[in-house]
Protein backbone atom coordinates (compact mmCIF):
# COMPACT_ATOMS: atom_id res chain seq x y z
CA UNK A 1 0.00 0.00 0.00
CA UNK A 2 1.40 3.25 -1.13
CA UNK A 3 1.85 6.01 1.91
CA UNK A 4 -0.57 7.86 0.01
CA UNK A 5 -3.15 5.11 -0.12
CA UNK A 6 -2.53 4.71 3.44
CA UNK A 7 -2.73 8.11 4.32
CA UNK A 8 -6.62 8.07 3.14
CA UNK A 9 -7.55 5.21 4.35
CA UNK A 10 -6.36 6.67 8.31
CA UNK A 11 -7.75 10.17 7.42
CA UNK A 12 -11.21 8.53 6.56
CA UNK A 13 -11.15 6.36 9.44
CA UNK A 14 -10.48 9.55 11.56
CA UNK A 15 -13.57 11.66 9.50
CA UNK A 16 -15.51 8.81 10.57
CA UNK A 17 -14.62 8.45 13.83
CA UNK A 18 -13.80 4.84 13.81
CA UNK A 19 -9.78 4.85 13.88
CA UNK A 20 -8.10 2.94 16.22
CA UNK A 21 -5.81 5.09 19.01
CA UNK A 22 -2.75 3.38 16.78
CA UNK A 23 -4.57 4.45 13.55
CA UNK A 24 -4.76 8.43 15.47
CA UNK A 25 -1.43 7.97 16.50
CA UNK A 26 -0.18 6.91 12.94
CA UNK A 27 -1.57 9.69 10.92
CA UNK A 28 -0.17 12.30 13.98
CA UNK A 29 2.97 10.88 13.71
CA UNK A 30 2.98 11.48 9.79
CA UNK A 31 2.00 14.79 10.09
CA UNK A 32 4.63 15.98 12.27
CA UNK A 33 7.40 13.96 10.81
CA UNK A 34 6.40 15.92 7.45
CA UNK A 35 9.50 18.01 6.64
CA UNK A 36 9.21 18.63 3.23
CA UNK A 37 5.48 19.00 3.54
CA UNK A 38 4.60 16.33 1.31
CA UNK A 39 1.89 14.66 3.61
CA UNK A 40 0.45 17.96 4.37
CA UNK A 41 -0.65 18.74 0.46
CA UNK A 42 -1.64 15.13 0.17
CA UNK A 43 -3.72 15.68 3.26
CA UNK A 44 -4.87 18.84 2.12
CA UNK A 45 -6.19 17.67 -1.31
CA UNK A 46 -7.74 14.16 0.02
CA UNK A 47 -9.75 16.70 2.68
CA UNK A 48 -10.90 18.24 -0.23
CA UNK A 49 -11.71 15.07 -1.74
CA UNK A 50 -13.47 13.85 1.46
CA UNK A 51 -15.59 16.78 2.95
CA UNK A 52 -18.60 17.84 0.33
CA UNK A 53 -17.95 21.25 -1.55
CA UNK A 54 -19.35 24.08 0.50
CA UNK A 55 -22.71 26.19 -1.32
CA UNK A 56 -21.68 28.06 -4.59
CA UNK A 57 -22.96 31.10 -3.55
CA UNK A 58 -21.94 33.41 -1.00
CA UNK A 59 -19.62 31.60 1.67
CA UNK A 60 -21.85 30.19 4.65
CA UNK A 61 -19.95 30.14 7.98
CA UNK A 62 -22.52 28.33 9.52
CA UNK A 63 -22.36 25.40 7.45
CA UNK A 64 -18.54 25.29 7.50
CA UNK A 65 -19.11 25.35 11.07
CA UNK A 66 -21.32 22.41 11.13
CA UNK A 67 -18.83 20.32 9.17
CA UNK A 68 -16.15 21.43 11.79
CA UNK A 69 -18.16 20.48 14.49
CA UNK A 70 -18.86 17.22 13.12
CA UNK A 71 -15.39 16.44 12.47
CA UNK A 72 -14.51 17.35 15.93
CA UNK A 73 -17.49 16.45 18.07
CA UNK A 74 -15.50 14.92 21.06
CA UNK A 75 -18.60 12.18 21.82
CA UNK A 76 -17.73 10.62 18.91
CA UNK A 77 -14.47 10.20 19.63
CA UNK A 78 -12.63 7.15 21.46
CA UNK A 79 -11.87 7.76 25.17
CA UNK A 80 -8.34 8.43 25.69
CA UNK A 81 -5.91 9.35 28.57
CA UNK A 82 -3.75 11.83 27.01
CA UNK A 83 -3.73 15.51 27.44
CA UNK A 84 -6.99 17.24 24.85
CA UNK A 85 -5.49 19.54 22.72
CA UNK A 86 -6.92 22.54 21.31
CA UNK A 87 -8.86 23.36 17.99
CA UNK A 88 -7.35 26.78 16.95
CA UNK A 89 -9.16 28.66 14.11
CA UNK A 90 -9.25 32.11 12.92
CA UNK A 91 -12.44 34.39 13.78
CA UNK A 92 -13.22 34.98 10.12
CA UNK A 93 -13.56 31.41 8.94
CA UNK A 94 -13.51 28.06 9.78
CA UNK A 95 -13.54 25.91 7.31
CA UNK A 96 -13.44 22.31 7.81
CA UNK A 97 -10.70 21.34 6.17
CA UNK A 98 -8.50 23.44 8.86
CA UNK A 99 -10.55 22.69 11.58
CA UNK A 100 -9.63 18.80 10.64
CA UNK A 101 -5.78 19.62 9.67
CA UNK A 102 -5.32 21.51 13.26
CA UNK A 103 -6.64 18.63 14.99
CA UNK A 104 -4.03 16.32 13.29
CA UNK A 105 -1.15 18.42 13.39
CA UNK A 106 -1.91 18.75 17.48
CA UNK A 107 -0.92 14.79 17.26
CA UNK A 108 -4.08 13.93 19.10
CA UNK A 109 -7.65 13.92 20.02
CA UNK A 110 -10.23 17.10 20.36
CA UNK A 111 -12.20 17.58 23.55
CA UNK A 112 -15.26 19.77 22.91
CA UNK A 113 -16.31 20.15 26.35
CA UNK A 114 -14.17 20.49 29.26
CA UNK A 115 -14.11 17.39 31.64
CA UNK A 116 -15.84 17.54 35.05
CA UNK A 117 -12.98 17.60 37.11
CA UNK A 118 -9.72 19.82 36.61
CA UNK A 119 -6.94 17.51 34.89
CA UNK A 120 -3.32 17.45 37.05
CA UNK A 121 -1.96 20.57 37.19
CA UNK A 122 1.74 18.27 36.39
CA UNK A 123 2.89 17.99 33.25
CA UNK A 124 4.43 15.09 32.21
CA UNK A 125 5.92 16.93 29.12
CA UNK A 126 9.77 17.60 28.48
CA UNK A 127 10.92 21.10 29.06
CA UNK A 128 12.35 22.43 25.84
CA UNK A 129 15.03 25.16 26.25
CA UNK A 130 13.87 28.71 26.81
CA UNK A 131 10.85 26.99 27.88
CA UNK A 132 8.63 27.67 30.79
CA UNK A 133 6.43 25.34 32.70
CA UNK A 134 2.99 25.59 34.05
CA UNK A 135 1.39 27.58 36.51
CA UNK A 136 0.17 25.43 39.91
CA UNK A 137 -1.39 25.41 43.10
CA UNK A 138 0.59 28.38 44.84
CA UNK A 139 -0.19 31.14 47.51
CA UNK A 140 0.42 33.40 50.12
CA UNK A 141 -2.05 33.68 52.91
CA UNK A 142 -1.86 36.72 55.13
CA UNK A 143 -3.07 36.21 58.49
CA UNK A 144 -4.59 38.72 60.82
CA UNK A 145 -0.79 40.15 62.65
CA UNK A 146 0.47 40.22 59.12
CA UNK A 147 2.57 37.12 59.27
CA UNK A 148 2.56 35.33 55.79
CA UNK A 149 2.47 31.80 55.19
CA UNK A 150 3.77 30.57 51.43
CA UNK A 151 0.84 27.86 50.27
CA UNK A 152 1.37 25.19 47.72
CA UNK A 153 -0.53 21.68 46.81
CA UNK A 154 1.23 19.90 49.53
CA UNK A 155 -1.15 20.11 52.95
CA UNK A 156 0.40 19.44 56.23
CA UNK A 157 -2.68 19.44 58.62
CA UNK A 158 -3.25 22.91 61.20
CA UNK A 159 -1.72 26.05 60.15
CA UNK A 160 -3.23 27.98 63.29
CA UNK A 161 -6.06 29.02 64.95
CA UNK A 162 -7.83 32.41 65.00
CA UNK A 163 -10.19 32.75 67.66
CA UNK A 164 -12.89 30.20 67.22
CA UNK A 165 -11.87 29.02 63.59
CA UNK A 166 -9.40 26.35 63.05
CA UNK A 167 -7.39 26.95 59.69
CA UNK A 168 -5.66 24.29 58.04
CA UNK A 169 -4.66 22.96 54.81
CA UNK A 170 -5.40 19.65 53.82
CA UNK A 171 -4.01 18.06 50.58
CA UNK A 172 -4.90 19.61 47.11
CA UNK A 173 -3.93 23.07 47.47
CA UNK A 174 -6.92 24.07 49.00
CA UNK A 175 -7.46 25.72 52.41
CA UNK A 176 -9.83 25.58 54.64
CA UNK A 177 -11.29 27.33 57.46
CA UNK A 178 -13.72 25.55 59.94
CA UNK A 179 -15.50 27.27 62.87
CA UNK A 180 -14.97 25.62 66.20
CA UNK A 181 -17.74 27.39 67.71
CA UNK A 182 -19.90 30.15 67.85
CA UNK A 183 -17.74 33.55 67.32
CA UNK A 184 -19.65 36.46 68.48
CA UNK A 185 -16.37 38.58 68.92
CA UNK A 186 -17.34 42.11 68.16
CA UNK A 187 -13.71 42.79 66.53
CA UNK A 188 -13.46 40.52 63.24
CA UNK A 189 -10.12 39.35 61.77
CA UNK A 190 -9.51 39.23 58.20
CA UNK A 191 -7.06 36.96 56.19
CA UNK A 192 -5.65 37.63 52.81
CA UNK A 193 -5.06 35.22 50.43
CA UNK A 194 -2.95 35.98 47.12
CA UNK A 195 -1.83 33.91 44.58
CA UNK A 196 0.95 34.92 41.92
CA UNK A 197 0.90 35.10 38.56
CA UNK A 198 1.34 31.20 37.94
CA UNK A 199 -0.65 30.35 40.69
CA UNK A 200 -4.06 28.89 41.82
CA UNK A 201 -5.85 28.57 45.06
CA UNK A 202 -9.03 26.95 46.54
CA UNK A 203 -10.20 28.09 50.00
CA UNK A 204 -13.18 27.07 51.91
CA UNK A 205 -14.68 29.84 53.78
CA UNK A 206 -15.81 30.05 57.57
CA UNK A 207 -19.28 29.25 56.29
CA UNK A 208 -18.56 26.63 54.02
CA UNK A 209 -18.38 28.55 50.97
CA UNK A 210 -16.07 27.99 48.39
CA UNK A 211 -13.99 29.79 46.37
CA UNK A 212 -11.01 29.29 43.64
CA UNK A 213 -9.12 32.02 43.01
CA UNK A 214 -6.93 32.05 39.72
CA UNK A 215 -3.50 33.72 38.95
CA UNK A 216 -2.27 37.13 40.18
CA UNK A 217 -5.50 37.79 42.56
CA UNK A 218 -6.74 38.26 45.79
CA UNK A 219 -9.59 37.65 48.56
CA UNK A 220 -9.78 39.44 51.63
CA UNK A 221 -12.28 37.50 53.92
CA UNK A 222 -13.13 37.71 57.75
CA UNK A 223 -11.96 34.42 59.76
CA UNK A 224 -15.76 34.07 61.20
CA UNK A 225 -18.92 35.73 59.71
CA UNK A 226 -20.22 38.07 62.11
CA UNK A 227 -23.01 40.27 61.38
CA UNK A 228 -26.35 40.80 58.59
CA UNK A 229 -24.10 39.55 55.66
CA UNK A 230 -21.28 37.81 54.83
CA UNK A 231 -18.89 40.29 52.58
CA UNK A 232 -15.47 39.72 51.09
CA UNK A 233 -13.46 41.69 49.07
CA UNK A 234 -11.49 40.57 45.85
CA UNK A 235 -9.05 41.67 43.18
CA UNK A 236 -8.67 39.59 40.17
CA UNK A 237 -11.03 36.20 39.27
CA UNK A 238 -12.50 34.17 41.35
CA UNK A 239 -15.13 31.34 40.94
CA UNK A 240 -17.59 31.16 44.11
CA UNK A 241 -19.94 28.32 45.14
CA UNK A 242 -21.75 30.36 47.78
CA UNK A 243 -23.70 28.65 50.28
CA UNK A 244 -26.89 29.67 50.66
CA UNK A 245 -28.26 31.66 53.86
CA UNK A 246 -31.07 33.62 53.39
CA UNK A 247 -30.83 35.41 56.77
CA UNK A 248 -27.52 36.73 55.36
CA UNK A 249 -26.68 37.25 51.94
CA UNK A 250 -23.15 37.00 50.73
CA UNK A 251 -21.52 40.42 49.25
CA UNK A 252 -18.06 39.95 46.78
CA UNK A 253 -16.75 43.59 46.84
CA UNK A 254 -14.79 44.06 43.37
CA UNK A 255 -11.70 46.63 43.42
CA UNK A 256 -10.21 47.09 40.63
CA UNK A 257 -8.03 51.04 39.88
CA UNK A 258 -10.90 53.24 40.51
CA UNK A 259 -13.59 50.92 39.98
CA UNK A 260 -15.70 49.08 42.70
CA UNK A 261 -18.60 46.47 41.68
CA UNK A 262 -20.38 44.72 44.51
CA UNK A 263 -22.48 41.30 43.61
CA UNK A 264 -24.91 40.10 46.48
CA UNK A 265 -25.99 36.55 46.47
CA UNK A 266 -28.11 33.76 49.01
CA UNK A 267 -27.02 30.77 47.52
CA UNK A 268 -25.15 30.21 43.68
CA UNK A 269 -22.37 29.82 41.46
CA UNK A 270 -21.18 32.72 39.95
CA UNK A 271 -17.25 33.58 37.91
CA UNK A 272 -15.98 37.39 38.46
CA UNK A 273 -13.18 38.98 36.69
CA UNK A 274 -11.78 41.73 37.34
CA UNK A 275 -8.24 41.86 36.65
CA UNK A 276 -6.37 45.85 36.04
CA UNK A 277 -5.29 45.38 32.52
CA UNK A 278 -8.63 44.21 31.41
CA UNK A 279 -11.33 46.42 29.50
CA UNK A 280 -13.67 45.17 31.78
CA UNK A 281 -14.84 43.30 34.59
CA UNK A 282 -17.42 40.86 34.26
CA UNK A 283 -19.79 38.79 36.22
CA UNK A 284 -21.34 35.23 35.10
CA UNK A 285 -23.78 32.94 36.43
CA UNK A 286 -24.02 29.68 36.64
CA UNK A 287 -26.70 29.00 39.24
CA UNK A 288 -28.88 30.97 41.55
CA UNK A 289 -29.62 34.76 41.18
CA UNK A 290 -27.34 37.51 42.09
CA UNK A 291 -27.45 41.26 41.94
CA UNK A 292 -24.39 43.29 40.78
CA UNK A 293 -24.24 46.74 41.53
CA UNK A 294 -22.02 49.98 40.03
CA UNK A 295 -22.65 53.50 41.94
CA UNK A 296 -26.54 54.20 41.57
CA UNK A 297 -27.28 51.23 38.91
CA UNK A 298 -27.80 47.63 40.14
CA UNK A 299 -28.65 44.66 37.53
CA UNK A 300 -30.15 41.13 38.56
CA UNK A 301 -28.96 38.10 36.46
CA UNK A 302 -30.33 34.58 35.87
CA UNK A 303 -28.17 32.20 35.23
CA UNK A 304 -26.61 32.27 31.90
CA UNK A 305 -26.18 35.87 32.11
CA UNK A 306 -23.41 37.92 32.48
CA UNK A 307 -22.71 41.49 33.48
CA UNK A 308 -20.59 43.81 31.61
CA UNK A 309 -19.05 46.79 33.72
CA UNK A 310 -16.77 48.78 30.81
CA UNK A 311 -14.37 50.70 32.59
CA UNK A 312 -14.02 53.37 30.00
CA UNK A 313 -17.66 54.34 30.15
CA UNK A 314 -18.06 53.11 33.84
CA UNK A 315 -20.99 51.90 32.05
CA UNK A 316 -23.00 48.41 33.53
CA UNK A 317 -24.98 46.43 31.31
CA UNK A 318 -26.46 42.87 30.89
CA UNK A 319 -25.26 40.31 28.30
CA UNK A 320 -28.25 38.38 28.12
CA UNK A 321 -26.69 35.01 26.66
CA UNK A 322 -22.76 34.08 27.26
CA UNK A 323 -20.66 31.24 27.30
CA UNK A 324 -20.90 30.02 31.00
CA UNK A 325 -17.69 27.48 30.09
CA UNK A 326 -15.87 30.01 29.02
CA UNK A 327 -16.17 31.80 31.81
CA UNK A 328 -15.10 29.18 34.31
CA UNK A 329 -12.42 27.15 31.69
CA UNK A 330 -9.52 28.60 33.89
CA UNK A 331 -10.90 26.43 37.19
CA UNK A 332 -11.33 23.71 35.11
CA UNK A 333 -7.91 23.08 34.35
CA UNK A 334 -7.85 24.96 30.33
CA UNK A 335 -6.81 28.23 28.58
CA UNK A 336 -10.48 28.66 26.32
CA UNK A 337 -10.48 31.09 23.80
CA UNK A 338 -13.54 32.47 21.91
CA UNK A 339 -12.14 34.97 19.16
CA UNK A 340 -9.93 36.50 21.48
CA UNK A 341 -7.92 39.08 19.45
CA UNK A 342 -4.06 38.62 20.10
CA UNK A 343 -3.69 40.82 22.99
CA UNK A 344 -6.73 39.54 25.41
CA UNK A 345 -5.09 35.74 24.62
CA UNK A 346 -1.77 37.26 25.52
CA UNK A 347 -2.77 38.54 28.75
CA UNK A 348 -4.05 34.91 29.74
CA UNK A 349 -1.54 33.59 28.95
CA UNK A 350 1.26 36.12 30.96
CA UNK A 351 -0.73 35.73 34.32
CA UNK A 352 -0.57 31.79 34.28
CA UNK A 353 3.10 31.25 32.84
CA UNK A 354 4.35 34.52 34.58
CA UNK A 355 5.72 35.94 31.46
CA UNK A 356 6.08 39.61 29.72
CA UNK A 357 4.84 39.77 26.11
CA UNK A 358 6.61 42.34 24.03
CA UNK A 359 4.90 43.26 20.60
CA UNK A 360 7.74 43.78 17.72
CA UNK A 361 5.37 44.98 15.17
CA UNK A 362 1.26 44.97 15.04
CA UNK A 363 -0.77 41.44 15.05
CA UNK A 364 -4.33 41.18 13.71
CA UNK A 365 -4.41 36.96 14.63
CA UNK A 366 -7.71 36.09 16.80
CA UNK A 367 -8.10 32.48 18.18
CA UNK A 368 -11.08 30.02 19.04
CA UNK A 369 -10.32 26.54 20.74
CA UNK A 370 -9.44 25.41 24.32
CA UNK A 371 -5.55 24.71 25.19
CA UNK A 372 -5.10 22.43 28.72
CA UNK A 373 -3.25 24.68 31.08
CA UNK A 374 -1.23 21.83 32.52
CA UNK A 375 1.13 22.29 29.35
CA UNK A 376 4.55 24.26 28.90
CA UNK A 377 4.13 27.48 27.05
CA UNK A 378 5.94 26.45 23.83
CA UNK A 379 3.03 23.83 23.38
CA UNK A 380 0.71 26.67 23.70
CA UNK A 381 2.44 28.79 21.43
CA UNK A 382 3.30 26.38 18.75
CA UNK A 383 -0.93 25.62 18.70
CA UNK A 384 -1.83 29.15 18.23
CA UNK A 385 0.76 29.39 15.55
CA UNK A 386 -1.15 27.51 13.55
CA UNK A 387 -3.38 30.09 12.43
CA UNK A 388 -0.37 31.48 10.22
CA UNK A 389 -1.16 34.91 11.09
CA UNK A 390 1.70 35.02 14.15
CA UNK A 391 4.79 33.54 14.96
CA UNK A 392 6.91 33.29 18.86
CA UNK A 393 9.72 33.23 20.66
CA UNK A 394 10.82 32.66 24.01
CA UNK A 395 13.38 34.85 25.54
CA UNK A 396 13.37 33.96 29.15
CA UNK A 397 10.65 35.34 30.76
CA UNK A 398 9.58 37.22 27.51
CA UNK A 399 7.22 36.00 24.94
CA UNK A 400 8.30 37.94 21.95
CA UNK A 401 5.25 38.26 19.34
CA UNK A 402 5.50 39.15 15.56
CA UNK A 403 3.51 38.43 12.18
Amino acid sequence: MSIQDRLSYLLRQALNYSATDAELQELSNLVRDDQAGDITRQLEQLLQEEIPAAPSDAYDSVYWDNIAGKILASDHLPETNQAPVVRLGRLRWLSAAAAALLLLLAGAYWLLRPAAHAPEMATTAPLLKNDIAPGGNKAILTLADGTQVPLDSSGDGTLTRQGNTRISRPAGGQLMYTPLAEDHAVTTSYNTLRTPKGGQFQVTLPDGTKVWLNAASALKYPVAFNGRSRQVELTGEAYFEVVQRADMPFKVNVHTGTDQLEVTVLGTQFNIMAYEDETAINTTLLQGAVKVSHGNTSKQLAPGQGAYLNRQDHLLSVLPQVNTEEAVAWKNGYLQLEGNDITSAMRLIARWYDMEVVYKAPVTAHFRGIIPRNVPVSQVLKMMEMTGEVHFDIRGKQIIVSP
